[in-house]
């Protein structure tokens, strides 16, 4: 067991360090960095203490299960492709372009724009420390390098969370659609319970679209995602 934990330490040290080069300092980084420096200390140590032994284990399947839950409901869309509007939900930048796992959310989205040409595109995210570009502005000019025509896209410089990106999004869409309107919102598929379950709070009726997380952010984005899972139901934000 000693070189599992090793093992899985190392990888996840690895791993954490290579997301500093590919995307933002975030707090799933810190956090999988964290982790992997415990799992390398404890199956270093030659000293076995009885509640680690049992706690370590307990605690990493716990993860695995909630990962895998995440994944396998995020992956299950509900669009049905005749929503009016997309929402993309924001995430970070790095020198003003989208990281790879926003591509991916903006990719879903152009291919959705483009099998449907009345639909309109929100994308929503604010200035995040270090950037001069928001995120609703690199998503723009992602999507418009990508065929999409710059009117039918509606953009939220100011949103610094879900909840926010859905609210201004539905604000936006309330000026320029019929009463009555639907909506699917895309975000990666770790991201998906989460922001649905933001959305029912919000008092916003979307269904939702996944996109797929790129391999080697897979690590990084789950344990991110079950902390922020975890302050969602215990502080409701």
């Amino acid at each position: 067991m000693s070189v599992l934990w090793v093992a899985l330490g190392a990888v996840l040290v690895v791993d954490a360090l290579v997301m500093l080069r590919v995307t933002a300092l975030h707090t799933g980084i810190v956090a999988t960095f964290v982790l992997g420096l415990l799992y390398l200390a404890h199956g270093l140590s030659r000293r076995r203490v009885r509640w680690l032994r049992i706690l370590v284990p307990a605690g990493t399947a716990l993860l695995v299960a909630l990962s895998a839950v995440l994944a396998v409901v995020g992956s299950r869309d509900t669009a049905t492709g005749d929503e009016d509007a997309v929402v993309v939900l924001g995430t970070l930048v790095k020198d003003g372009e989208p990281t790879p796992a926003l591509r991916a959310r903006l990719d879903v989205a152009a291919a959705y724009a483009a099998s449907h040409p009345d639909t309109l595109v929100v994308v929503a995210g604010g200035l995040a420390p270090g950037e001069d570009v928001t995120e609703a502005r690199a998503m723009q000019r992602y999507l418009v390098a990508h065929g999409v025509a710059e009117d039918r896209i509606l953009r939220d410089d100011t949103s610094t969370s879900t909840s926010e990106n859905l609210a201004h999004a539905r604000d936006l869409l309330d000026t320029r659609l019929a009463p009555g309107y639907t909506t699917t919102f895309v975000t990666n598929e770790y991201h998906v319970v989460r922001a649905a379950g933001i959305a029912r709070q919000a008092g916003v009726d979307a269904t939702h679209v996944h996109a797929p997380t790129p391999w080697y952010e897979v690590p990084v984005d789950y344990v991110r995602e079950t902390l922020a899972l975890g302050k969602l139901v215990l502080l409701r934000r």
